[in-house]
Parts: structure tokens; C-alpha cells; sequence
């Protein structure tokens, strides 16, 4: 997957007028992505630089990014994941809206799922992977995710903002860092122009991951909504409301089976993401979703 996130840099168009290099963050100690981005170096037409961060942990490697960026003195970070490529004119879009924008602090933008095999449709039509999006360009937003978002260093370096360590193993510490960003006066705007791709194979596109991660993003709501704010009225209501929509999803699950398997597991992965967000309330505690959730 790498190796394919590198082949999408080389095809993209750049702006003449704008100094451009990659920066690859191997979150290993023992540089197991080394031999891929030294290869990709020699044919690369911008610069490519390589660093390790040895503490695991993806709030480590993206804390990590922005420490090298500011001592390379970029202006500005383009974050995209390695599990994805871009299409060609996704940073000149991220720029020229940034640019042509004066409200636009930081410019996110849509992360499609793109499969590398033909998987039976209630795989390939769950909700858990993103088609498509009803979100209109300059939409003003308090959060984005840090696979497709551009936005200016300054945003860690004049108000020293970084990735919440504390979710180190859990994720959803790039939803944390870009709403404490937009608290900041960072301001996100929508930008469907700005388009990449995830990289759906057989790791992801069966029912385990699928489940799995759909409890995930309940619990990593839940903490993103409330870790730390002591307010349990509002837990209370949060609580009640989720209970509420967990026993609509128990009641619909088994009649689901008549609209077909897409439904059935799109109702089931609804079912598991309240049951989450409940869970993080009942423990409040970070997840370890390596271990936990994902198995590894």
C-alpha cells in the first residue's frame, strides 16, 4: 500500500510557484519501510525525506510529522494516510482553495473507498466505506480526520497544539487535534475537490473488520465527545439517546434480513457502534483498538 501511496505522489500535478517535498514517517524502529521510500527517492521529481519514530503509536508518528515540518520550515502540511492515493490534482485543489478562500484556514477533503477486488455487495455496500458524500464545498465544520486535510504549520507551532497522546492506540486523535485547531480559530472548510482514495483489500473488506470497527467508531465518538468533561447530565441524555437507538436497532435487526444482507449488516454495524459509544461512557478509558479491536 505504500508503495502505491508513493506511485500517487509521482503522478500528481504541482504548482510551479510552490515549493514541494514529501515527508514519510515510519512509525518502527526497525525501518521495515525504509528499502520502499529509498527506492521511490531515486526517481522522485520532489524531494523525499525519511524519518523514524521509534515510540509507537499513531499520535507519536503524527506529532512526529509536525516537529519535522517545522524544523524543514514548511509553511503548510498536506496529511494523507499510507493507505491511500491521491488523484492527480488533489494538492493543487487543497492550495488553489486555500488560496482562493480568505476564511479557508484549513481545507479538508473527501477519503473514497476504492476496492482492489470484486467483494460481494453487503462487503462492498456497507456504510463503514465512503462512496460518496452529501457535504457541500466551503461547509464550515469543527472537525475533520487527518487522511485528507491541508492546513498551515502554524497551527502547532505559534499556538503549540499537538496530537493528544493519551489516544495513542485508540485513534481518533486526529478528530481531537483539528477541534481543539477549530477552537483555536482555525477554521475548516469542506473542499470536494480535494479527492483521495483508501485502499480496500482482504484485511478490510470482510465481516470481522467491517463489525469491529464499526465499535470502534461509537466508543472513539463517545471519547472524542466526552473524555476529560465532567458534565453528567449530558452523559445521562447521551446515554438515554444512545439506549434509545440501540433497542430500534435490536428490533429491526432480525426483519432486516428481508431487505437482503446489505441491510442486515449495515443494521448490525449500527447496532454494535451505540453499543461503543455506551461502553466508553460505563468505563471511560482509552481503547487499545491494535489489540482490542483489531486483533493485532
Amino acid at each position: 500500500m505504500l508503495e502505491k501511496a508513493l506511485q500517487s505522489i509521482d503522478s500528481l500535478a504541482l504548482l510551479t510557484d510552490i515549493k514541494t517535498a514529501l515527508l514519510v514517517v515510519d512509525n518502527d524502529e526497525n525501518e521495515t519501510a525504509r528499502s520502499v521510500v529509498e527506492s521511490f527517492q531515486h526517481t522522485s521529481k520532489i524531494p523525499v525525506y525519511y524519518v523514524v519514530e521509534p515510540q509507537r503509536g499513531i499520535a507519536f508518528a503524527r506529532n512526529r510529522v509536525l516537529k519535522e515540518a517545522i524544523n524543514l520550515n514548511a509553511s503548510h502540511i498536506a496529511f494523507f494516510d499510507d493507505d491511500e492515493v491521491l488523484e492527480k490534482d488533489w494538492l493543487c485543489n487543497h492550495i488553489n482553495f486555500y488560496n482562493n478562500n480568505s476564511n479557508v484556514l484549513i481545507s479538508s477533503g473527501p477519503t473514497y473507498s476504492k476496492f482492489n477486488a470484486n467483494y460481494p455487495g453487503y462487503i462492498k455496500n456497507n456504510k463503514i466505506f465512503k462512496t460518496s458524500t452529501t457535504k457541500k464545498t466551503g461547509a464550515i465544520r469543527n472537525i475533520c480526520a487527518s487522511g485528507n486535510v491541508f492546513f498551515p504549520v502554524s497551527v502547532a507551532k505559534d499556538t503549540d497544539l499537538w496530537f493528544d497522546n493519551r489516544f495513542v492506540f485508540m485513534g481518533g486523535e486526529d478528530g481531537d487535534f483539528f477541534t481543539r485547531a477549530s477552537r483555536a480559530g482555525y477554521t475548516i472548510v469542506w473542499n470536494n475537490d480535494a479527492i483521495n482514495y483508501e485502499l480496500i483489500g482482504i484485511q478490510r473488506a470482510n465481516l470481522k473488520w467491517i463489525l469491529n470497527r464499526h465499535y470502534y467508531n461509537g466508543y472513539s465518538g463517545a471519547m472524542l465527545k466526552f473524555f476529560d468533561k465532567k458534565n453528567r447530565i449530558s452523559e445521562i441524555l447521551y446515554v438515554i439517546k444512545t439506549l434509545t437507538a440501540l433497542l430500534i436497532c435490536l428490533v429491526l435487526l432480525i426483519p432486516s434480513l428481508l431487505a437482503g444482507l446489505t441491510m442486515f449488516f449495515n443494521i448490525l454495524g449500527l447496532t454494535l457502534k451505540n453499543k461503543g459509544k455506551i461502553d466508553f461512557v460505563l468505563t471511560n478509558k482509552p481503547l487499545d483498538y491494535y489489540k482490542d479491536v483489531n486483533g493485532n
